[in-house]
């Protein structure tokens, strides 16, 4: 059975033992058993396939990779919390807009501007709500929600961006295993998958012809945003959505791992629920449309040495 990428509870685990330094410590925070913390620890360095801690007579001590690992768990839970809580303050007052979008983009690009946003907009309270799997369906309770189009949406005023698929692992990736074309040793490259997909590395490897004789131990996930940044860690590579890792992807945290992307034909759409929305509500739209516009075509210079495939995906 292919291992599987760790939850966020046995990360949030990970990051209380490693900042305290002590499995009794973190099982009194989290309001466990020191002996659940132990065996969560145990069960994410069995997935991991490496340790995270040394474990001795003095206690613990992180290894190099648990400081990494940490450092960067830390760091996302950190500006999640931080989120969070200033979401919660700000709850009170203003006008609430409520955005529904795919939990990769909230993760790898609205988060890390909504410091900007709060500046632009303080009147403005931002609530999410997440979508886990392909953006389709109605708004429900949500003012404004990004949704894909089918192809001839690149027209509407409101279209974010196209509907690109690259393949992405991390600078130190690619140079120690090279591209996915690349002559690689008898294990292959290590792939993400996500579990919950319109488009996998099957349906990459038919499109663009690449051979499937690469695929070496597969490593599967149920949230887009996770399978980045476990590529950003050098684990492996995944299949990114443009809308999603543009971002990363011009910050130069994720590099393409072979010339070679999708393009679907169809384009992302911000949708207003209301046909006569209120101030707040255009202004989070005009804020979105110039922002996502700006990133998207930052990124396509680096799309640009690269080979579009074309593939239609039913909409």
């Amino acid at each position: 059975m292919s291992p599987r990428l760790p939850s966020l509870q046995a990360l949030l685990v990970f990051e209380t033992s490693a900042r305290l330094l002590s499995f009794t410590k973190a099982a009194g925070e989290l309001n466990v058993t020191p002996v659940a913390v132990s065996r969560m620890v145990a069960r994410l360095e069995d997935a991991l396939d490496f340790k995270l801690f040394e474990r001795t007579k003095l206690g613990l001590s992180l290894t190099d990779r648990g400081a990494t690992l940490q450092r960067a768990v830390a760091s996302g839970f950190g500006q999640i919390g931080d989120t969070i809580e200033e979401l919660r303050r700000d709850h009170a007052r203003g006008e609430i807009v409520t955005l529904s979008l795919a939990s990769g983009f909230a993760a790898l690009w609205l988060l890390p501007r909504y410091a900007d946003f709060r500046k632009r907009f303080p009147a403005i309270n931002l609530r999410l709500q997440v979508m886990p799997g392909r953006l389709y369906g109605p708004l429900d309770d949500a003012d404004l929600g990004i949704r894909l189009h089918g192809p001839g949406s690149e027209s509407d005023p409101s279209c974010l961006c196209p509907e690109i698929i690259v393949p992405v692992c991390s600078p130190k990736y690619l140079a120690e295993f090279g591209p996915l074309d690349a002559p690689m040793p008898a294990e292959g490259h290590a792939y993400i998958h996500l579990d919950v997909t319109t488009h996998s590395w099957a349906d990459f490897h038919r499109a663009t012809g690449l051979s499937d004789k690469g695929i070496g131990e597969a490593v599967h996930h149920t949230d887009p945003g996770l399978a980045v940044q476990c590529a950003m860690l050098g684990q492996g590579v995944v299949l990114g959505w443009l809308l999603a890792i543009a971002a990363p992807l011009n910050e130069g945290k994720i590099i393409p791992a072979w010339d070679r992307y999708i393009e679907t034909g169809c384009h992302y759409v911000l949708e207003y629920r209301s046909s006569n929305p209120s101030d707040a509500m255009r202004q989070v739209a005009c804020w979105l449309i110039e922002k996502i516009k700006e990133e998207v075509e930052r990124a396509r210079s680096v799309l640009s040495a690269m080979t579009a495939v074309s593939k239609n995906m039913k909409s």
